[in-house]
């Protein structure tokens, strides 16, 4: 009696490795890389509190946001006045985002990006803030480097 139930022991345990094996395969398959919803968060609310600060932070008498709209309104639009304003947002957006690429956007009178770095078309993970000053509605989208 004992070696049958040392066999049907035996007969278990190695019924159990194929499943084991199964199970440690399928488990480390990659499931690509997954964008966790706090990683969505945190880019969102990185996009909207910089556009916030550039509304807040002060160079000299006027804010960062009212330098913007004040060197586009004196060139009226033109593209001395989006390379001149891009000149701006960007060593701002240099210095509070620093490894994370964007896009600052012009969406009401220019419709075009005033400045950019990185390609967004190969992020997985964009998230966008929007403000408005004046007759100027601006649009950020933050994206991680990979």
């Amino acid at each position: 009696m004992d070696k049958k139930g040392f066999i049907y022991t035996f007969d278990a345990v190695l019924a159990i490795i194929p499943v084991l094996i199964i199970l440690v395969t399928v488990s480390s398959v990659s499931q690509g890389e997954l964008i966790l919803p706090s990683q969505q968060i945190r880019l969102q609310h990185q996009a909207q509190d910089t556009l916030e600060m550039m509304a807040q932070y002060r160079i000299s008498d006027i804010t960062v946001l009212e330098e913007i709209t004040l060197v586009l309104k004196v060139n009226n639009n033109n593209a001395a006045g989006v390379e001149a304003a891009g000149e701006i947002a960007s060593k701002f957006l240099d210095k509070v985002l620093p490894g994370a690429n964007y896009q600052l956007l012009e969406i009401n009178q220019l419709n075009s990006s005033i400045t950019s770095k990185g390609n967004m078309e190969d992020a997985d993970n964009v998230a966008v803030g929007s403000r408005s000053y004046g007759n100027y509605s601006f649009k950020l989208y933050v994206w991680d480097t990979d």
